[in-house]
């Protein structure tokens, strides 16, 4: 389901915007409290999937109240009264041809519900208030706002931080203690602050809804009620919900599990079969369960060119012998087949190991065919319903599949974090925008290079820390989780650091390794205070000491420009090079008991090295973020480098193997 399209309903002098979603029995109205945006709505996840959810069993409209999102602010009134308000839903209500419906109100909105019900009774067939923030001044709140002074402090916190990374942060604890530390939901909650109110309108907002006192409105509601309630919900105590159950005359109450304020985080799932059977009379027939699945997508790479080339008859025989090749895949590793998706796949499995290797048995046949496939991988909770599979997860998987290459399988980095001891080796990691899914996400290529299957779980088994070469790979093992990166200059400099921990090695020694050469000892040079000064000349001129300046100047600035704009490939090329040069100056200044006259080639290299390095452990993090923030914390350079770990680490390190 798509995002639905925004309209506008007049209400007096303003436009309200407003969206329809479902064709379900019954109207629906979402009537939610503090502030919105009905297009910031749908950017959250979970939100998205709750309104999809009441969208199965009614006509759902959501909206904008008046000087919040997208509605207008209607002059220099910023804060409406509950009576506009009221309208507001009414101007909504002509607009979609609905003579009666049910009004949800979440939070401060199930004000808004009560009052609509009571003042409009013919235009309400019942009402569900959710979490109801309001005043009762005879009980308690557990944060202290039955006393005004407390709720003013309250209130200019709120005001002093509405819209700031810092108070997002803040608020989810409040609003929902569940996503506490999911980076995606925070920063879309920032958003969702600053996109709904404004700084200046937020504090009245607050304080209007501090001072409604709806004791004498509830009892005045003559429609079905349900009241819902989390029992830990620090927003909106149970007590509230008891209380107002007890008032309205045709008032349910449900309390249920949960910390969250907001209705769709936590077990949102509960809430919305509540609604359901209260509005419908039965919960969904549908078989409907929640699971954790590794999601496998396949499609096959070039598909159209591929039918063009060996006509329709062989391509339909070649796709009936594929498709063979994937079901006898899926019966051996425990995979079930979901869909057939055209040429593509796709599966689900029950854990991520054993969908890593059926993905690599499925592309390796397919390959043998003459059949490159590009296949994403991604676990993550899922909803079942009548054997298929729903959530942002599918969504997951099948945009890593459309950015894999021809032969790669493409896994997500909670994949990557899942399998750590199974011995399923990744590529580098790469941070990667999903169309249509918020924030960034960072997804790693499978690989088939470098140790044998068995070597890595055994390495992974045995949480051995392991820096191997073999050929142009190095697998990279630490704490369990195993990964193979291709070779460069940085990755023989780490092998070389944590052969010798705590030692103090010359960058001269790192640029010139596997020449033969050997600068002067730490402690030498130490005593000399780093003097690089010496006896003896050069042995080249100045003339193509010169040009060898030149174009390391040129190199530097060739790689600052490549990083900038992302290009590590035109960035590596040109570090080959500059390494080349370095290491020609090096053998020429000072090595092999040469003295060394040039102050410039020591920080030309100490630059390089430290530039190789960074490289690297960039690198490693992204792919193994454990064992690089051991490395960020541990590696120490300048003219001397070493390897300093927090704690005694033994590393296995192979270097020339291959």
């Amino acid at each position: 389901m798509s995002q639905p399209v925004t309209r506008y309903a007049r209400a007096g002098d303003v436009s309200i915007a407003y969206q329809v979603t479902g064709e379900g029995p019954v109207d629906l109205v979402w009537a939610y409290g503090l502030a919105s945006n009905v297009e910031l709505f749908w950017e959250e996840p979970s939100l998205a999937a709750f309104f999809r959810r009441l969208a199965e069993f009614s006509r759902l409209v959501i909206f904008d109240r008046r000087g919040c999102g997208l509605s207008d602010r209607g002059g220099v009134l910023t804060t409406p009264t509950l009576e506009e308000r009221a309208d507001d839903i009414l101007a909504v209500l002509d607009a979609v041809g609905a003579e009666r419906a049910s009004i949800l109100g979440v939070s401060e909105g199930a004000g808004l519900a009560a009052v609509f019900a009571s003042t409009h009774p013919e235009r309400t067939t019942s009402i569900i208030l959710y979490g109801t923030v309001c005043r009762l001044p005879d009980i308690e709140h557990p944060l202290g706002w039955h006393d005004e002074q407390r709720a003013m402090e309250f209130l200019a916190g709120m005001g002093a931080g509405w819209g700031t990374d810092e108070a997002a942060e803040a608020g989810v604890p409040l609003w929902a203690a569940s996503m506490t530390g999911d980076a995606d939901f925070t920063r879309w909650l920032g958003r969702y602050m600053r996109q709904s109110v404004s700084r200046n309108e937020i504090v009245p907002l607050l304080m209007t809804n501090f001072a409604y006192a709806l004791p004498d409105v509830f009892p005045a509601v003559r429609v079905p009620a349900l009241v819902l309630n989390r029992r830990d919900d620090p927003l909106a105590p149970v007590a509230y919900a008891r209380r107002i159950a007890s008032l309205i005359p045709d008032g349910h109450l449900v309390e249920l599990d949960g910390v969250d304020h907001l209705p769709f985080v936590g077990d949102a799932e509960a809430v919305a079969a509540e609604i359901e059977e209260f509005l419908v009379g039965s919960r969904a027939h549908t078989a409907r369960q929640r699971r954790l699945l590794t999601l496998v997508f396949t499609d096959i790479a070039q598909s159209t060119t591929r039918v063009v080339e060996r006509g329709d008859d062989v391509w339909r025989e070649l796709l009936a012998v594929h498709d063979q090749d994937v079901r006898r895949h899926l019966a051996r590793f425990g995979g079930q087949e979901v869909k057939h998706l055209g040429d593509g796949f796709l599966a689900a499995f029950d854990g991520p190991a054993r969908a890593i290797r059926c993905a690599l048995g499925i592309s390796d046949a397919a390959e043998r065919r003459g059949l490159p496939l590009r296949v994403g991988v991604h676990t993550g909770e899922c909803e079942i319903v009548d054997g298929d599979v729903r959530g942002i997860a599918v969504h997951v998987g099948a945009r890593l599949a459309d950015l894999a290459e021809p032969g790669e399988i493409l896994a997500s980095s909670t994949v990557r974090d899942l399998v750590a001891g199974s011995g399923v080796r990744f590529g580098e990691g790469r941070d990667v925008e999903l169309a249509g899914i918020a924030g960034n996400r960072t997804v790693l290529p499978v690989v088939r290079q470098g140790v044998r299957p068995d070597v890595a779980r055994r390495l992974a088994s045995e949480q051995a820390n392991v820096f191997r070469r073999d050929g142009e790979y190095w697998t990279v093992g630490y704490r369990g989780l195993v990964v193979t990166l291709r070779d460069s200059k940085g990755l023989h400099d780490l092998a070389h650091l944590l052969t010798e921990p705590r030692r103090e090695i010359h960058v001269l020694d790192l640029i010139a390794e596997g020449t033969g050469a050997r600068s002067v000892s730490a402690s030498a040079a130490a005593q000399a205070g780093l003097a690089i000064q010496g006896r003896g000349e050069p042995v080249i001129d100045q003339t193509a000491l010169a040009q060898y300046k030149r174009r390391i100047a040129e190199l530097e600035t060739q790689i600052d420009q490549a990083h900038e704009r992302g290009d590590g490939e035109a960035a590596a090329v040109a570090q080959e090079e500059l390494d080349a040069l370095i290491t020609q100056l090096t053998a020429a200044y000072g090595l092999g008991g040469r003295s060394r006259r040039t102050p410039d080639h020591v920080e030309r290299a100490r630059k390089a090295v430290s530039r190789r390095l960074r490289d690297a452990i960039t690198r490693i993090a992204h792919a193994h973020p454990r064992l690089g923030r051991h490395l960020d914390a541990s590696i120490h350079t300048g003219a001397f480098c070493s390897y300093q770990p927090e704690r005694d680490t033994v590393w296995a390190i192979e270097t020339h193997t291959g």
